[in-house]
């Protein structure tokens, strides 16, 4: 998930940007949010993933919708749209997003191949 990082150098302040960055933008309620922070080291061109931590199971499956992933409608700076999955392990995110860009593809090339066929119809008439 690449949600927008903030640029501050302080810590708490990057922290509070991304819990009001949950709140405002993905609208969770702050009382199911436990805490929030990045995953890994802060490095330049590169988003890191954010953790929420839930305060009850319910609400987890509430915002992944039982693990299958929850697309809050949002999308990042870079177009893509931006989920909420349960805490995967680095390969499983990874196929996770292959699978989704995957399905992605097919979708569009189906809206061509239909879109195609739609103007050769026209040709035809």
């Amino acid at each position: 998930m690449k949600v927008p990082e903030s640029s501050k150098s302080a810590s708490k302040e990057r922290e509070n940007a991304d819990y009001n960055y949950c709140i405002d933008t993905l609208k969770i309620d702050p009382e199911d949010i436990v805490s929030c922070h990045r995953a890994g080291a802060k490095k330049p061109d590169f988003c890191r993933p954010l953790i929420i931590k839930m305060a009850r199971e319910k609400d987890v499956d509430f915002w992944t919708l039982s693990g299958r992933g929850y697309n809050t409608g949002c999308k990042s700076q870079s177009g893509e749209c931006i989920y909420i999955n349960k805490d995967l392990c680095k390969a499983d995110r990874e196929a996770n997003f292959r699978v989704r860009k995957a399905n992605v593809e097919r979708k569009n090339k189906r809206v061509a191949e239909k879109k195609k066929e739609e103007e050769e119809k026209k040709k035809d008439e």
